[in-house]
């Protein structure tokens, strides 16, 4: 009874580590992604609602494609970062497997 207690503390708190790594994910990548827009186009990046119509549809496309992009990777990145703080340098704390070198 113990060890599953352990294991559903253990996921609890894996659950809790992952949420804020994917939020400071997010918010990295955001900013990351907008400084640099602002740096190459020397505009603001097209991310306020009323203001859509000032840029034409293929900024507004590639913006979405980088941010994805930039947001899915630092997202990988510092997920992949904090399962190796979390279970060490070995475990995966998702299956309780061995990780692959990185």
């Amino acid at each position: 009874m113990a060890k599953s207690g352990n294991k559903a503390q253990a996921d609890l708190m894996w659950k809790a580590t992952s949420v804020v790594t994917t939020l400071v994910a997010g918010l990295v990548a955001d900013k990351v992604v907008a400084a640099g827009w602002k740096l190459v186009t020397g505009r603001q990046a097209p991310k306020e609602e009323d203001k859509l119509l000032d840029y034409q549809l293929l900024e507004v496309v590639a913006f979405a494609v980088i941010s994805g992009a930039a947001l899915t990777l630092s997202r990988q990145l510092m997920l992949r970062q904090a399962a190796k703080w979390y279970g060490g340098k070995t475990l995966n704390p998702l299956t309780g497997t061995r990780m692959l070198d990185s």
